[in-house]
């Protein structure tokens, strides 16, 4: 098989990935956690049961792809901002990039529909887990040992702490557009920048 047949078919995985995933956002956006199957996923997304079990265990784990794609893009950007820009404005610059916009929607939407869920919760959370490990790795490289460990873990753990204390806060509310979740989670960093200095109201 030559080095573009190769490709070609792992473009074509990734797009039944894709579509898969997004078919189950569809419908847990217009029925709700809990009221449809894994058959209605794969008929969504024109594909066998069996190709749905493949690429799948479960509705959750289909679901959680657009976290965790928000997640991968915010490292990704994260590793290519400037090395001397001060972390925390690295980081909120990272989380302002406008085209995270699509994917902070489908992110923010499925963290409120996890808060009544156990199944998706633990999968949405593990998909943070993971994350935190790529963000304290992507540090790391960043400071080049100008920081220890105990640094570099509280300093990513309160960041994403800012990130979830801004979902929910913005999932409780009636905005539930990506750009107001936006500048929640833009607040919340920068409230930690500033050593919450000024508390607001």
């Amino acid at each position: 098989m030559t080095q573009q047949a190769t490709s070609r078919r792992e473009q074509n995985k990734l797009d039944t990935r894709r579509a898969i995933a997004q078919a189950a956002l569809d419908l847990a956006r217009k029925h709700g956690m809990g009221n449809f199957t894994a058959e209605q996923i794969a008929e969504q997304a024109n594909v066998s049961r069996r190709t749905f079990f493949n690429y799948f265990h479960s509705a959750e784990d289909a679901l959680i792809v657009s976290t965790e794609s928000f997640l991968d893009q915010a490292v990704a950007e994260f590793a290519a901002r400037p090395k001397d820009e001060p972390l925390l404005d690295a980081m909120i610059a990272t989380l302002s990039a406008t085209t995270k916009v699509e994917n902070l929607q489908d992110c923010g939407d499925l963290f409120r529909m996890a808060a009544g869920n156990p199944d998706l919760l633990g999968t949405h959370l593990l998909a943070w887990e993971r994350a935190e490990a790529r963000i304290i790795s992507a540090v790391e490289e960043r400071l080049n040992g100008q920081a220890s460990l105990l640094y570099i873990h509280a300093l990513v753990g309160s960041v994403l702490s800012c990130a979830k204390a801004a979902m929910r806060e913005w999932a409780a509310g009636e905005d539930t557009d990506a750009e107001t979740l936006e500048s929640h989670i833009v607040t919340a960093l920068s409230m930690l920048r500033d050593g919450f200095s000024h508390p607001t109201l």
